[in-house]
């Protein structure tokens, strides 16, 4: 039987590759390109690590699988804890596989915890909590893992990330997707596979927090080095490579939370006077630092008294020196008073994770607190849309937000109802959109609601569009193809490997970029296999803190 590599080069991008390519420094992908086929892959909506693996791994969109955030809201609640593969809707491509004796391995697909049983084997990667104890399936994997590195953690430690030093998290997460690969190789030769799938991640964090566009292309040099590491220990027939979405780098943030307070759509809580003390303390000792340049005792004294005196004074002289503030740094006194949280008596819109860009309106009957009736829930998204379409980039004046969609203009399927009112597309924008209050840092530049330094030490972010490249003997080539979507990835390897497509599946065979025999060969068509509902993993306290806070360091969180 024919063995299949789909390997995933995490946020690639034709934009960032192909200088490289012409200047020679990928020489493991132009290989694969002077023999197979190329072109642009089309993320899911958003195009999110989550969203799109799901789509990925099981042939449906975000309808069907039910994943559309970092953040995954329990039903009748406000309450959220990070998407996992047991919230995942959906038969994942590997059963079809396994079930005409086609054996799969996983490495490092993200949210694959808790793994799966295919037969083969499964080592879990980014979205699983560093201190789970279970690593993969079959349970002997994680000694096994524990063997080649007895301090294997499945994603690099938060505090590494948030490291000052951008040298360091490139070794850091240079060395755990080398890692990776080693793991690979071992779960390799102890469980022989025909299908392999490997996601390298290295060039999606080095995008996200690396400043500098050359150490972000000395990540893709490492992972060409180690796509061409995987491709001589696994000997693949075919190789899929492709990206769950691409990238782009960063001029700063939209606070879209900002703009829905002073638009009356969001209202937070109000800090009691312990949070407004450390609030303020926070901001006054970034002034002291970062404005002025102080350290040590005379900083420290400064902060004491003006901490103090500052909420003594009359309320005129306060409201005086907060105007005088806000001149340079606005924002800060909202910072002081709100909490950043929101409050569902009085919010019309409850926004998703910090960049999802994913609005839920507050509908009564849905929410817990709703104050929408239901009936005026399209109205009001639509009033919104509009409204957020409107706003301009200060740059160049075109709108920040390329689209708004209505849910139902692009989502179907039995998780609609769970799925965000609205989804805002800034893609084709270099802005982040902040779903989250103002955390207005001394001396950022500003213009209105745009800020253009990144307070959160995040440079790059995501695009729609990602790369595919074929090759092998079951692929044309060498050429260009037409743009693909993500959920013909499936469809195409199960052709591959003749195994009858599920009729629920979204996406469909890439036979123009099939070769003259794969071509040739009917697309079957077979019922979608029944799977239990899903359900919660069972993580500890302890988990869901580990998971999320290496969620935020990353910058996906608040």
């Amino acid at each position: 039987m024919d063995k299949t590599l789909l390997v995933g080069w995490d946020a690639a991008c034709w934009e960032y590759l192909e200088p490289m390519l012409a200047a020679g420094r990928l020489p493991a992908l132009q290989g694969m390109i002077d023999r197979g086929v190329r072109g642009v892959l089309h993320s899911t909506m958003p195009p999110w690590t989550p969203t799109a693996w799901a789509t990925i791994l099981t042939g449906t969109q975000p309808g069907k699988h039910g994943v559309f955030d970092m953040l995954h809201r329990a039903p009748g609640s406000y309450a959220a804890g990070p998407t996992n593969a047991a919230v995942r809707q959906g038969t994942p491509f590997w059963e079809y596989l396994n079930a005409r004796g086609v054996r799969t391995g996983l490495v490092n697909v993200p949210f694959s915890h808790p793994p799966g049983s295919p037969e083969g084997f499964v080592i879990c990667g980014f979205g699983t909590p560093e201190s789970v104890e279970r690593l993969g399936f079959p349970d002997e994997v994680t000694g096994l893992v524990r063997g080649l590195f007895p301090d294997f953690k499945p994603a690099v430690a938060a505090q590494a990330l948030r490291s000052a030093d951008p040298a360091h998290i490139f070794e850091v997460e240079r060395e755990q997707q080398r890692r990776f690969n080693r793991i690979a190789a071992a779960l390799m030769e102890r469980y022989p596979v025909d299908v392999l799938v490997v996601n390298l991640l290295f060039p999606d964090h080095a995008n996200h927090k690396l400043p500098e566009m050359s150490q972000v292309e000395a990540a893709y040099a490492a992972t060409d080095a180690d796509l061409q590491d995987l491709i001589q220990v696994f000997g693949p027939d075919n190789i899929l490579l492709i990206s769950d979405h691409g990238s782009s780098r960063l001029k700063g943030d939209f606070y879209l939370g900002g703009w829905l307070q002073d638009a009356g759509y969001l209202v937070e809580t109000e800090n009691d006077r312990a949070a407004q003390a450390a609030a303020l303390n926070w901001l006054l000792l970034q002034f002291f630092r970062e404005d002025l340049g102080w350290r040590g005792p005379v900083e420290k004294l400064a902060r004491g008294v003006l901490r103090r005196v500052l909420p003594k004074l009359p309320a005129g002289l306060q409201t005086r020196i907060w105007e005088r503030i806000e001149h340079d740094h606005p924002g800060v006194r909202g910072f002081v008073r709100w909490s950043g949280r929101v409050d569902p008596r009085r919010s019309q819109v409850i926004p998703g994770s910090v960049f999802s860009g994913l609005l839920y309106l507050n509908v009564a009957g849905r929410e817990p607190d709703g104050i929408i009736p239901a009936k005026q829930r399209l109205a009001l998204a639509e009033e919104l849309r509009d409204r957020l379409l409107d706003v301009q980039d200060p740059d160049t004046g075109q709108r920040l937000f390329t689209r708004a969609h209505l849910r139902e203009e692009i989502y179907a399927g039995p998780e609609l109802e769970r799925a965000p009112d609205l989804i805002l597309d800034a893609y084709d924008a270099r802005w982040n959109i902040r779903t989250s209050r103002f955390v207005s840092l001394p001396g950022r530049a500003q213009a209105g609601y745009f800020y253009r330094e990144s307070g959160t030490r995040d440079y790059g972010w995501h695009s729609r569009d990602g790369v595919y490249l074929f090759s092998g003997p079951a692929f044309a080539g060498p050429g260009r193809g037409e743009p693909a979507a993500l959920a013909d990835i499936p469809a195409t390897l199960l052709h591959i490997y003749d195994v009858p497509i599920p009729t629920d599946w979204d996406g469909q065979v890439l036979l123009p970029l099939l070769s003259a025999d794969r071509r040739a060969a009917k697309v079957s068509f077979q019922e979608p296999a029944a799977r239990a509902a899903a359900g919660e993993p069972g993580y500890s306290e302890a988990d869901v803190d580990k998971l999320t806070d290496h969620l935020r360091a990353l910058g996906y969180l608040d």
